[in-house]
């Protein structure tokens, strides 16, 4: 890849940690209560092999359509980071006390129905266990040798809620996760959320983007890190200010890693894109557009190009790629509702009594510092 000049559709947060935080679905209802305890259910959590679960490649066609549609859903010209699997494990988590209408519009989303999609979104995070570790043995100067990514579902309740028997069994098989008790619409709330945030990102994120309500009964978060270094590092004296032009045509300068690698690269529609390895099992994609498109690619571009990547052959690349550090905090529930779950951000149209009685989605977001 020549240099270039535009914005980079995916790029590294200083080419080696991400850290992404899906504070998947916020379910408000009317009541409140007092700080309290754990739920889990004695119920083991059973790990699904992939090979062996019929409904994975649906599941993986879904997540690609979900994180596809609510990146080009995002005001054009503004960064945006999504972790589509943070959505979908929260969805799919959410789905497991759905009933009715919300039950289908969800399974609809999510690609595969009833045990077939626990299975699936169990089988997919069971893949990564193998890379499983404490977030907070990372060391950002010196990175694992071996990648490290933590994956982790919690479910948060308002204390007073009656929760389903059925749905912490179920949440205890397919997603290793259980129910905390806290007060949500307080402070003592707010402390509990932080803190979960703060254990599973190994304190890159200090605080979840859920604010205490009265209104707030029950909340779904997920977190994913990935610490992991380069098959072929970066050479730090080799970075340098380099010209970069930003989407509105302004030219700026930006702190640019360089590199000559040999690497898997295509070329679709105008659009370049290269797939930089780490140095076990996880890999990088970089797109950069054809001149005068937006960054965001539909779901089928990002499958064609993950086709014309997913070969052995190589070309000697010539890559410039600035640093990035990107934030953001999204509402997720504008365009969750354009995709057709709009019926459970309402009340009494949503049915999620296999959670609790009388719930309703009512905010959603995402943020990565």
């Amino acid at each position: 890849m020549a240099r270039h000049r535009g914005r980079p559709a995916v790029g590294p947060a200083r080419a080696a940690v991400a850290v992404v935080l899906g504070a998947g679905a916020v379910l408000t209802a009317c009541g409140a209560a007092d700080a309290g305890v754990e739920l889990r259910s004695d119920v083991e959590h059973e790990t699904v092999a992939v090979e062996e679960t019929v409904g994975v490649p649906d599941a993986v066609v879904a997540t690609t359509e979900l994180g596809a549609a609510l990146v080009m859903a995002g005001e054009a010209g503004q960064n945006r980071v999504i972790s589509p699997a943070s959505v979908t494990l929260a969805l799919a988590m959410l789905a497991e006390g759905a009933r009715g209408e919300s039950a289908t519009v969800l399974d609809r989303a999510l690609g595969v129905a009833g045990e077939a999609r626990t299975d699936a979104y169990n089988a997919l995070q069971s893949a990564v266990l193998e890379y499983d570790g404490d977030p907070r043995s990372v060391d950002d100067a010196d990175l694992p040798e071996r990648p490290l990514l933590h994956v982790a579902n919690g479910v948060v309740v308002d204390e007073g809620r009656e929760v389903e028997p059925a749905y912490l069994d179920s949440l205890a098989r397919g997603y290793g996760a259980g129910v905390r008790v806290a007060e949500l619409s307080d402070s003592s709330g707010k402390q509990a959320l932080d803190a979960w945030v703060r254990e599973h990102t190994g304190g890159r994120i200090d605080a979840s983007s859920v604010r205490p309500d009265p209104a707030l009964v029950l909340v779904l978060q997920n977190a994913v890190l990935l610490a992991a270094r380069w098959q072929d590092p970066f050479v730090a004296e080799l970075t340098t200010e380099q010209p970069f032009t930003l989407g509105s045509g302004e030219e700026v300068s930006a702190e640019t890693m360089t590199q000559q690698v040999l690497a898997t690269y295509t070329e679709a529609g105008g659009a370049q894109a290269v797939r930089l390895r780490y140095t076990e099992a996880f890999a990088l994609d970089v797109v950069l557009p054809a001149p005068g498109r937006e960054p965001a690619l539909s779901a089928e571009e990002w499958q064609a190009l993950d086709d014309q990547l997913a070969g052995p052959a190589a070309t000697d690349v010539q890559l410039h790629l600035p640093k990035v550090d990107v934030q953001t905090s999204a509402d997720l529930v504008p365009p969750l509702t354009d995709l057709g779950l709009g019926v459970l951000f309402s009340y009494p149209g949503a049915d999620l009594t296999g959670i609790a009685p009388d719930l309703f989605v009512g905010a959603s977001r995402t943020r990565r510092p």
